[in-house]
């Protein structure tokens, strides 16, 4: 019986100890930070590969909605660029997930698409992602961009 009660006792404490993720998880306000590399088809098919940097500050909602804002840079495609950022985010229990964005140039022009995959640290409430698919204005990069989330603040707050 003393082994049952003992057997019982540690199982809880693992079931405990295991994390499940939901969107309530996730939600928040955080700094971001990519670093990596995009290659992008130029005109005539040649495939130019840069380095590239994203900072920024971004909010996950209970809801999963994503809003906030960065600054792109890349070498050999320009100066530094503003954008907002919405979009949504999706979570499994497992604490993996995607976050699909739509960055949109504050200089004008159109909105690209971004979509990223995850797996959240519930513990110290950072994210480690991976860009996976990226377009802006027809053209298609193909990145190889990982990123760091930390938390700021835990109130899924409007960043801009």
């Amino acid at each position: 019986m003393k082994r049952v009660i003992l057997l019982i006792l540690v199982l809880s404490a693992v079931a405990a100890a295991q994390t499940a993720c939901d969107l309530s998880s996730i939600a928040g306000t955080y700094a971001v930070s990519y670093i990596g590399w995009m290659s992008v088809a130029q005109p005539g098919g040649t495939m130019v590969t840069l380095p590239g940097t994203i900072v920024g500050v971004i909010s996950i909602g209970y809801d999963g909605k994503l809003s906030g804002g960065g600054t792109t840079s890349a070498a050999g495609m320009g100066p530094p660029a503003d954008w907002d950022i919405s979009g949504t985010a999706t979570v499994n229990s497992d604490c993996t997930g995607t976050l699909k964005m739509t960055p949109k140039p504050r200089a004008g022009g159109p909105a690209g698409t971004q979509t990223d995959r995850f797996v959240f640290n519930s513990h110290d409430k950072s994210f480690l992602t991976t860009i996976v698919d990226l377009a802006q204005g027809g053209q298609v990069f193909y990145p190889a961009i990982s990123s760091i989330w930390k938390q700021i603040s835990p109130a899924p707050k409007v960043a801009a």
